[in-house]
């Protein structure tokens, strides 16, 4: 949460329209979230970040805003069925700073509207009011408080807790909320799994199983209920099932765009990957790999949900298998069991699909060019080319992967990531005596440059076999 939260600071730091004593301000906040953080004071760096944020946005930061700041949302069932209960619980993530002035109360009205998979209010949406005038006391937190779900909703929700510190706007928590009538197919898919355990060990079974552990994470609110369609999910792992029982390999024949799941070594849990197999691939024939490593606050679904669909389709005209592993959090930053996961859903890919061990690619964009150069970096043997997109990373590692060549792309007006992380590598990796592209676009901002960069990228990809 720091971290993610650090990024978006940041970024709004170089972006909004700032006075000389706002920025000065912003600076010195930053710096103390920043010392905080590292200290392992995440409760400390989170306020100076909240702080920051009222500066910017010129509110004055008083003990009501902070303690509003300080709330943490959450449901105890991101899934609800229609006219069913759900609790919502405040907790405070840090305490108040205000020296001799106690927070005050809070009050607090509860609604629920109609949402998009992005989380906005859909057009015209009317909003329905769950509980109101509530009262939210800092010595009786963490707060809790029910409300029932009408009988008529169904389809994806925000439920929103806006809070009222004293004079002035709300202070708004908004929670993702999926309605619709799941738990019977969940525990007959549930049921069936525990039947079918003799096939635990095929490739399929882990992947059906995730289904239900999809279920699982998005009812307790750990990612985005209204992003997923359980239907879907759900008719999907029985149909893998029904290819089990029946002793068929439910993906030998399938290509495309599909959804897999393997158990992980590092702790058991299951974990998903996207996988592209192309029209053209032939098992006979082996294919060259792309790793492609989302971005903070993504999942293994970003780089083929996001940029236009771009990636899936220069992979179609060059004949590349492409996987998109999950990196365990949204803010890993690909170390530690993040940067195993990577490597295990390589390991899965090549179990079975034909690929070309001297023609495997990495690539990301945001935290996943940070992850590129840092996972090639701890596995410089396994690829053939890297490509980084509006990353950094540690410079003094460039010796390790000077022999692999890379094509890195950095728009110059980055407010997220500054381009001299990617200036910094691409020195670096050259004085190491790399072979190195480096595209810098004049007025390219942190997200605009990657899309237009996957053609020329995986074309570069497609000129290099790994060095022996």
């Amino acid at each position: 949460m720091v971290l993610s939260t650090s990024v978006a600071y940041n970024t709004q730091r170089a972006s909004l329209p700032l006075s000389d004593d706002q920025r000065a301000q912003a600076e010195d906040l930053g710096r103390k979230a920043q010392q905080a953080g590292l200290a392992g004071h995440f409760g400390d760096a989170l306020r100076y970040y909240y702080q920051g944020q009222a500066v910017m946005r010129n509110v004055p930061w008083t003990p009501g805003l902070e303690f509003a700041s300080s709330l943490q949302g959450r449901l105890d069932h991101a899934l609800a069925e229609p006219g069913k209960q759900v609790t919502v619980n405040l907790t405070a993530l840090f305490s108040s700073q205000h020296i001799g002035q106690p927070s005050p109360k809070l009050k607090a009205d509860v609604l629920i509207f109609p949402a998009n998979k992005d989380g906005s209010r859909k057009a015209g949406a009317a909003e329905s009011a769950l509980a109101r005038d509530l009262e939210i006391d800092p010595a009786m937190v963490p707060f809790q408080t029910r409300v029932t779900v009408p009988e008529t909703a169904a389809g994806d929700y925000a439920l929103e807790a806006r809070l009222t510190p004293g004079a002035g706007s709300a202070y708004v928590k908004t929670l993702p909320l999926h309605v619709e009538a799941l738990a019977g197919a969940a525990d007959r898919l549930r049921a069936r799994i525990a039947k079918d355990q003799p096939q635990k060990t095929r490739p399929g079974f882990t992947t059906a199983e995730y289904a239900l552990t999809l279920y699982e994470h998005a009812d307790r609110g750990e990612i985005n209920p209204n992003r997923v369609n359980f239907g879907d999910e759900f008719a999907g792992a029985n149909a893998i099932l029904g290819e089990l029982e029946a002793g068929h390999d439910p993906f030998a024949a399938k290509r495309g765009d599909m959804r897999k799941a393997y158990r992980s070594g590092v702790d058991g849990t299951l974990q998903p990957y996207r996988i592209l197999i192309p029209e053209s691939y032939k098992a006979t024939r082996p294919a060259a790999l792309v790793v492609a490593l989302h971005g903070m606050g993504g999942d293994e679904n970003s780089m083929f949900d996001f940029y236009g669909g771009q990636l899936k389709r220069e992979a179609e005209r060059l004949g590349f298998v492409v996987v998109c592993p999950k990196g365990r959090d949204t803010a890993s930053m690909y170390r530690d069991s993040a940067e195993q996961d990577v490597m295990d859903v390589i390991a899965e890919t090549r179990r079975d699909y034909a690929i070309d061990p001297d023609r495997i690619y990495l690539m990301g964009h945001s935290m996943g060019g940070y992850g590129t150069w840092s996972v090639a970096m701890a596995h410089p043997d396994i690829f053939a080319a890297l490509g980084p997109i509006s990353g950094g990373g540690d410079a003094s590692g460039m010796v390790k992967i000077a022999r692999i060549p890379e094509y890195v792309v950095h728009g110059d007006d980055d407010r997220t990531v500054s381009v001299t992380q990617s200036r910094t590598m691409v020195a670096a990796g050259k004085k190491a005596g790399a072979d190195i592209t480096y595209i810098e676009v004049p007025g390219g901002s942190h997200v605009s440059v990657a899309e237009p960069s996957f053609a020329p990228m995986l074309d570069f990809f497609s000129k290099h076999v790994k060095a022996h």
